[in-house]
């Protein structure tokens, strides 16, 4: 992580010339832009989640995507995930120390309905149907199958120098639990629905060129059992900045999402089952 982080900063001395389409101004919240026809991008992302009410929990997410343009409107990419986890001392959850492991595989379809520079309001659909093999709090092995569906709007403003984006997620996951009756032995196989609902917003403002500084806060939320009626399990609240840098063919984006509140469980005013104190988040994205 710390060696990724340098490499995207060092970067960023290179260049001082505009980032091309599709680049990311925040860590958490997609930008409206798409690769025009033909460009083809590479992008590398690593994330840093820590914390948890009891003992020590800190874990790493990877992704290493290739995303290729295929009308002025419609961008495909597919990408690889991998995930690492050190746990220990938490009753919730059992010891785990994974130092880097493949979690799974994704594809993601973005298309372009309105354009933040020729129709004033940016509008871009996007769905991301996945498959885990590692559940990514727990760090248990279990398959899991997920529809990530976002609504992803964009609006710049003072002749671009300032960017708002806002996006709108609807993420249903199917995953399949196994129990070991303790008496008999005999072993269950049952898929749990969830549902998990999401919305971000980010402002950033160039303050040179390439550079650009903001800030970004989301808001995350998990329905179990979705299909029977929405009863929301737990929330979380989170908030931080976020930087960015853009040259020629590549961009650069770090951002830090310390959780601010979430729905109170007893002794603590965070969500911490389902979510972290803070992530760190660093993507990368190389244009050829």
């Amino acid at each position: 992580m710390k060696r990724l982080m340098v490499l995207g900063l060092g970067l960023a001395g290179v260049a001082a010339t505009p980032a091309q389409a599709d680049e990311q101004y925040f860590g958490y919240t997609y930008s409206a832009e798409v690769l025009g026809k033909g460009q083809t991008e590479v992008e590398l992302w690593a994330t840093d989640r820590r914390g948890k009410a009891d003992g020590h929990y800190d874990a790493q997410d990877y992704r290493i995507e290739l995303e290729h343009g295929f009308t002025d409107r419609l961008t495909v990419s597919g990408y690889a995930n991998f995930v690492s986890h050190h746990i220990r001392g938490n009753p919730e959850l059992d010891r785990t120390d994974r130092d880097f492991a493949f979690q799974g595989l994704s594809t993601e379809f973005k298309y372009n309905v309105l354009s933040p520079y020729k129709n004033g309001l940016g509008l871009t659909l996007y769905a991301e149907p996945g498959w885990s093999r590692i559940h990514s709090v727990e760090g248990k092995k279990g398959t899991e199958y997920e529809l990530e569906l976002k609504a992803i709007l964009q609006k710049n403003f003072m002749d671009d120098r300032l960017i708002w984006a806002a996006n709108f997620t609807f993420e249903p996951e199917w995953e399949r639990e196994v129990e070991t009756d303790a008496v008999t032995g005999a072993v269950e196989k049952e898929w749990e629905k969830e549902l998990k609902l999401e919305a971000s917003t980010g402002l950033s403002y160039r303050v040179a060129p390439g550079w650009y500084a903001g800030v970004e806060g989301r808001y995350a939320s998990v329905y179990p059992d979705w299909t029977h009626g929405l009863h929301r399990e737990t929330y979380a609240v989170f908030a931080g900045p976020a930087i960015h840098y853009g040259g020629k063919k590549w961009w650069a984006t770090l951002s830090y999402q310390p959780q601010l509140f979430g729905s109170p469980s007893p002794g603590r005013s965070l969500a911490l089952d389902e979510y972290e104190k803070r992530e760190l988040r660093l993507k990368i994205g190389y244009d050829f």
